[in-house]
């Protein structure tokens, strides 16, 4: 099997080398116990204007391993610079099996892609075709407190996070910290959207997988650690609200809290919340203290 690791960095030097030796000690140790079924891995690397020197350091691990870097300008940030992987990845389509995207703050366990393939088999045989597959991932430490994976979505549009329970489960949406996406659904939905930036690229794919009637499940165990590492809702607040409005503009435009790529998200996988969406946002600009205790009320994290 062949799979082309889709990854993106900026100036995350040690973690983006922990990210990959993690990844190929998976590999290795998939192979060590699958010697009929090979495994394969080529990363495609966007190298986001890192001045840490990330690239020359991934490069002395290519030693052995397929690794092909892509420059990006610093401009490109997470959505961006994994669209710039995986097409620089596509020029060789025939070729690859499944692509797996990772995070560079992510640290694969060893027994990822057992767990992968595990829930692959297990969704061709309950759903009769290939889905995509969420790597759940926990924070450093403790097993028991899920980061990454994915989520239900209820009737008010909260996110419940799903824990792994010993077998895959299907999911409304999931996060790519660690998503294994075979060939075949690629050729259906293509990659991530051209109209993210940063965040939201994830979330909008797994969900136009589930319209395209494509199943999407977290694993049946953690297959790596990642620490959660952005702000509640109470915190993100606290902070909004205590900003001028020059600044919370500033911050509400800028490609990590976008509020844009967030409509765009809800246009296109929401779109009858569409309305009620963008005057929330305008609240939130305007009115932010309303914008948040309407969040309270309704239990959002």
């Amino acid at each position: 099997m062949h799979i082309a690791v889709i990854i993106t960095c900026h100036n995350r030097k040690a973690k983006t080398l922990q990210c990959l030796s993690n990844l190929f000690a998976a590999g290795t140790a998939y192979n060590n116990n699958n010697r009929r079924d090979e495994l394969h891995l080529a990363v495609f690397l966007t190298d986001d204007g890192c001045t840490d020197g990330t690239a020359e350091a991934v490069e002395k691990l290519a030693d052995g391993n397929e690794i092909h870097i892509i420059k990006g300008d610093g401009n490109l940030f997470w959505a961006g610079g994994m669209r710039a992987a995986w097409n620089e990845a596509l020029k060789e389509r025939k070729k690859w099996d499944f692509y797996l995207l990772a995070n560079d703050d992510t640290f694969a366990f060893d027994t990822l892609f057992d767990e992968l393939f595990a829930s692959h088999q297990y969704c061709l045989s309950h759903y009769g075709r290939a889905g995509l597959y969420s790597g759940v991932t926990c924070k450093p430490g403790h097993p028991d407190v899920t980061t990454y994976g994915g989520d239900k979505v209820d009737w008010l549009c909260r996110l419940h996070r799903v824990k792994p329970n010993g077998q895959p489960q299907p999911v409304d949406e999931a996060n790519a910290n660690l998503l294994l996406v075979p060939a075949e659904v690629v050729e259906q939905i293509g990659i991530f959207y051209e109209g993210y930036t940063h965040s939201s690229a994830d979330y909008d794919y797994t969900r136009q997988a589930v319209k395209h009637h494509i199943p999407v499940l977290i694993t049946g165990n953690n297959c790596g650690e990642c620490d959660y590492d952005h702000d509640s809702g109470k915190i993100e607040g606290e902070k909004v609200i205590q900003m001028n409005f020059r600044q919370r503009r500033a911050f509400l435009n800028h490609p990590l809290h976008s509020d844009k790529e967030y409509i765009t998200f809800v246009r296109r996988n929401m779109p009858m919340r569409l309305p009620v969406t963008w005057v929330l946002r305008k609240l939130r600009l305007y009115f932010p203290k309303i914008y948040y205790g309407i969040n309270r009320l309704r239990k959002i994290r």
